[in-house]
């Protein structure tokens, strides 16, 4: 029969990505998993994030760069006088990459833009240099990623 929520259309699940304002990251500890929620950019099959470049996420990352990620929109339960008829509507996508933290200065700049012109406004932007050598910007390089959607 098959699932019936699958998106098969690899510019669907580009639009989710276009579309979600969050993702969340799934990091892998020795011990325990990790999750964490984030801004991002998505450009060329691959994630770009920003973050300080101490604590427990860039601990992780170090000794384990393999991740997972989710993202969703549209998100909605649909409530009926029968609890037992409860449903959901959403679209999301579940990806697989191995995470890179950028050194060079213009990789830097150009994942730092890929993610502001995720949140509206279009570039060129002119970036403080101090400020993108103090951040931490993380490239997931995507090697597979799946959607779903329920509820359309």
């Amino acid at each position: 029969m098959g699932n019936q929520k699958l998106i098969r259309d690899p510019q669907k699940i580009e639009e989710i990505l276009s579309i979600a304002k969050f993702l969340r990251l799934a990091l892998s500890d020795a011990e325990t998993p990790y999750i964490v929620s984030m801004a991002f950019g998505y450009k060329d099959n691959a994630i770009y994030l920003h973050s300080s470049r101490e604590g427990r996420k860039i601990d992780v990352l170090k000794r384990n760069p393999r991740v997972c990620f989710e993202a969703d929109i549209e998100t909605e339960v649909l409530t009926d006088d029968d609890p037992c008829k409860y449903n959901v509507r959403y679209r999301s996508v579940i990806g697989h990459g191995q995470a890179k933290f950028l050194e060079d200065y213009n990789e830097k700049v150009e994942g730092l833009t890929v993610l502001s012109e995720h949140y509206g406004k279009k570039g060129p932007f002119e970036f403080e240099a101090w400020k993108v050598n103090r951040l931490c910007v993380i490239k997931i390089e995507i090697e597979k990623m799946t959607g779903k959607e329920s509820g359309f």
